[in-house]
């Protein structure tokens, strides 16, 4: 008896780890880029604009406690609406993810928010760090927002809008 409860503790612990490894693990783009904080600042608030999301819901820099310090800074997005109604969510959320697996669920509306890390390093570059996370409203069955990880396509469609227009600004002012 005790070998049988042992061997169901270990398919339990088995089965948990395989499920674990199969959900998709969120996409995070980080680049690194030859310009100042400003000009990186500036930029990603242009795409993201841009993008049509609406005023964000974290935006925070923080100055360097000393003179030629670095900065550094987070912006969250308010949540970017990519579709509504139950015409066009379904597709919208199949061409940025996986449908969430609700059965007979009725999607009304599909969103994204961006989560953006900056920080100025030695030698004047910046790092970006972005990510994203998928969000609906699933009305006919939980009535209830889900959330759920993207495939990557708007990560890498903000990343590039950032870094063109990071490369905008430096030909503007001539660095």
């Amino acid at each position: 008896m005790k070998y049988l409860a042992i061997a169901m503790c270990a398919l339990i612990l088995g089965t948990a780890q395989m499920t674990a490894q199969d959900e998709q693990q969120p996409v995070v783009l980080t680049e690194t880029v030859q310009a100042r904080f400003g000009t990186v600042w500036e930029s990603l608030k242009s795409a993201i604009e841009e993008f049509g999301c609406p005023k964000p819901q974290v935006i925070k820099v923080i100055e360097p406690a000393e003179e030629g310090g670095l900065y550094k800074g987070q912006y969250v997005s308010d949540y970017c609406v990519l579709g509504t109604g139950e015409d066009t969510t379904k597709a919208t959320i199949q061409k940025y993810s996986d449908v969430p697996r609700i059965r007979g669920g009725i999607w009304v509306t599909c969103r994204v928010q961006y989560k953006i890390n900056v920080k100025e390093e030695d030698g004047g570059v910046t790092k970006i760090i972005l990510r994203a996370e998928m969000s609906g409203f699933e009305e006919f069955i939980t009535a209830a927002n889900h959330f759920w990880v993207s495939n990557g396509i708007l990560e890498r469609d903000m990343m590039a809008s950032i870094m063109s227009k990071i490369k905008k600004k430096q030909a503007e002012s001539g660095n």
